[in-house]
């Protein structure tokens, strides 16, 4: 690399910073994510070289400014002036140029006389104002030091430039800025420059603080307090509102208040105090930093878990090191077979040197059933190092079908981190009310974007759309008294199946990172990256069956069957070892897989020892699946069917419509339950599936409870 390709193409990585406005460390990892290589300086080789083109347009203007600047110093004359070409009356015509080829002209736009001189008057303005400082320095000074005169017979911005004037009126829009508020300004910086006060080199600087934006007049609480008078009145205010006593806002107003008639009695007349209003109060203490607030009002050790500097997430050197796991509350809208609408809870482990989703389950509350099944199916991939988790105190939450439950930590945790004990994985305490220390978090915001797919997504809260909602809910409510068509409300299953498809083919599978967890590579890259060399360790099916079963005592019932309560319903498993055991008041113990419901072990008491065996579960309908959570749907939509037959079946889509909202329920097992009981009478009916409905004529109807079953299994057969 030869000395004047360093100078014209390359510079260093430490003045590149200070044009982008970024730290040293902060512009480096920028450029890395980039992957921009980095050159060494020919002089020294502990310094780093960036390429010119690397940098973004603004800093690369200021770097040709300043080079510029450095260049010409002192300031010298026009190289070229533009050519004034006579016409046919004898004067001058100006030829006019196009704005994009300002750049091209014979001088460059300059800041004023010296680049040291712009550096000195930015110094001491506040960072957020130093753009639109260092915007009417470069316009006062083009003015001022003559640079106008380049453009002198061109054609800016639709405006011929013939004076200074020309040159202000044309260059205005282009500042965002009017020609009155340029003249403004330029008289204060006549006075500045005329005031005999002020070192002659320090008046450009005393201009640029005339810049600054001032507050706006009135009584905000921005002007009230910064004015010199009541300038005691903040400080008295931070100290009230900053106290162990972490008193609110309104309190600490009202002591600031009793502060300042405590002063007025003392001073009488000699000075009348301005008193404020508690909104000025509230907007002049949020403006206090965040970690300032927390060590003040709650302590070291509240600032400790929450802004010290040495919390930091660092990733694991290997996938399935640590696997962090939450609950979540699905932001969507769904409805159960009985047309009732709500959310639904999910618990989910993601692995965080990867952040590959490994399992989750659902629920229509949050229980420790939920936590176990979540870690059975992410056992099936993997035996984690560590678990981070939260083991909090007490839950509240809402139910699907509404209230709110309180659930306790103890009971909520404890059965989990008896199972992470028993395999000998670690537990990772969740530093509380810190999200920055729990990397599933950032999962839970990625997963907004499924949640947005939904036509009924209710957003992170039930307040953020209440009119969509309560839209939802009246067309529900109209739908189920058939005064209209089914309004567009996906079912558990249907949100259920999207959200396990969603996380295994778009997120596990084409969703790419930039940080320094994925470096622009999948979870499932990342995860098969960062496999340990010996390999993930793996549990058996007959294992995971085992560490995470759900284990009950109860006593066999009649006929050598064992009679489990699932959500309110009842599944009967039978096994002939256990015809022996009958009538015993002595209990067994029951092994309950979570991944499977079909069958379940039994160990009983022998003589000099202690039995087993498997009990299958009675064949009383005709499941469809054999996974737990779709035991449950199908057991409540049996309950909802009968309920509604039980209350009785007024018109005619009403028996049509549990049908088809209940595919493949024991039909004729409830016509004839429901004939024996007299649930059914000649004079209701069945019909065709439509919005809507009104009754069936008299003469229309059937006459017999036999026809009524007749009809519905036909009905059953269409469908089927």
């Amino acid at each position: 690399m030869t000395q004047s390709t360093q100078k014209t193409d390359w510079i260093p990585l430490d003045d590149a910073a200070r044009l982008e406005g970024l730290g040293y460390f902060t512009f480096q990892k920028r450029l890395k994510r980039r992957r921009i290589v980095l050159m060494n300086h020919d002089g020294d080789s502990r310094r780093k070289l960036v390429p010119l083109a690397a940098l973004s347009g603004k800093a690369q203007e200021q770097w040709l400014r300043e080079q510029v600047s450095l260049a010409l110093n002192p300031l010298s004359p026009q190289a070229t002036l533009p050519e004034h070409r006579p016409n046919s009356t004898g004067g001058q015509a100006i030829v006019p140029v196009p704005e994009s080829s300002l750049g091209t002209l014979a001088q460059p736009l300059l800041p004023f006389a010296h680049p040291t001189a712009a550096q000195a008057a930015l110094i001491g303005i506040p960072k957020r104002f130093q753009f639109f400082v260092d915007k009417w320095l470069v316009f006062m000074a083009e003015v001022q030091n003559g640079n106008w005169k380049r453009t002198e017979g061109y054609v800016v911005n639709g405006c011929a430039i013939r004076t200074r004037q020309d040159y202000i009126r044309a260059m205005a829009p282009q500042y965002k800025t009017s020609e009155t508020d340029f003249y403004r300004k330029q008289r204060a910086l006549k006075e500045i420059l005329k005031d005999p006060a002020i070192p002659e080199g320090k008046k450009w600087a005393a201009w640029a603080q005339t810049l600054i934006p001032k507050p706006r007049p009135g009584r905000s609480a921005t002007s009230f307090f910064v004015q010199p008078e009541n300038l005691w009145q903040f400080g008295k205010l931070r100290e009230f509102y900053l106290t162990q006593a972490q008193l609110s806002v309104r309190a600490a107003h009202r002591l600031l208040l009793d502060e300042i008639d405590a002063r007025q009695r003392a001073h009488g007349l000699g000075h009348i105090y301005d008193r404020p209003t508690e909104s000025q109060c509230r907007v002049a203490l949020s403006k206090i930093a965040a970690p300032v607030i927390t060590l003040a009002r709650e302590g070291e050790k509240a600032y400790a878990d929450r802004h010290a500097p040495f919390i930091s997430r660092q990733p694991p050197n290997h996938s399935a090191d640590i696997v962090g796991t939450d609950q979540k509350y699905l932001d969507i809208l769904c409805r159960d077979h009985a047309w009732n609408v709500g959310r639904i809870w999910t618990v989910n482990f993601v692995d965080v040197a990867s952040e590959r989703w490994l399992g989750g389950s659902f629920g229509p509350v949050l229980s420790g059933d939920l936590v176990m099944e979540a870690a059975a199916m992410m056992l099936e991939r993997c035996l984690p190092g560590a678990v981070q988790m939260d083991l909090g105190k007490e839950f509240t939450g809402d139910r699907f079908l509404g209230g709110t439950f309180t659930i306790s930590g103890e009971r909520y945790y404890a059965e989990a981190v008896g199972l992470w004990e028993r395999l000998g994985v670690s537990v990772i305490k969740a530093i509380g009310r810190n999200p920055k220390t729990k990397p599933i978090e950032g999962w839970h915001r990625s997963l907004r974007r499924f949640e947005q797919a939904w036509p009924t997504w209710t957003g992170p809260n039930t307040k953020v759309r209440p009119e969509r909602l309560k839209k939802i809910e009246r067309q529900v409510e109209l739908f189920k008294q058939h005064k209209a068509p089914a309004p567009l409300v996906p079912t558990i299953e249907q949100v259920i199946k999207g959200f396990l498809w969603w996380c295994e083919n778009r997120w596990n599978a084409r969703t790419r990172g930039r940080g320094r967890y994925r470096q622009g590579m999948t979870p499932d890259e990342c995860w098969n990256v960062k496999r340990p060399e010996d390999g993930h360790r793996r549990l058996t099916a007959s294992q995971i069956d085992y560490y995470t079963a759900d284990r009950r005592y109860i006593k066999v019932s009649r006929g050598g069957q064992i009679n489990l309560t699932f959500h309110g319903q009842t599944i009967e498993y039978v096994a002939s070892e256990l015809f022996w055991e009958q009538g015993r008041d002595e209990k067994v113990e029951v092994l309950i897989s979570r991944r499977d419901l079909s069958q379940v072990k039994v160990l009983y008491p022998i003589p000099g020892g202690t039995g087993e065996c498997v009990a299958m579960r009675k064949e009383l309908s005709s499941w469809e699946q054999e996974s737990r959570q779709t035991v449950n749907l199908r057991m409540r939509c049996t309950a909802t069917i009968k309920r509604a037959l039980k209350h009785g079946l007024k018109t005619v889509d009403a028996a049509t419509y549990l049908l088809a909202e209940a595919p493949g329920m024991p039909t004729a097992e409830l016509v004839a339950e429901a004939q024996q009981s007299k649930l059914i009478d000649a004079r209701q009916a069945f019909g065709a599936p439509e919005a809507g409905a009104v009754s069936v004529p008299r003469a229309d109807r059937l006459r017999t409870s036999g026809d009524v079953a007749r009809q519905m299994l036909e009905l059953a057969e269409e469908q089927g």
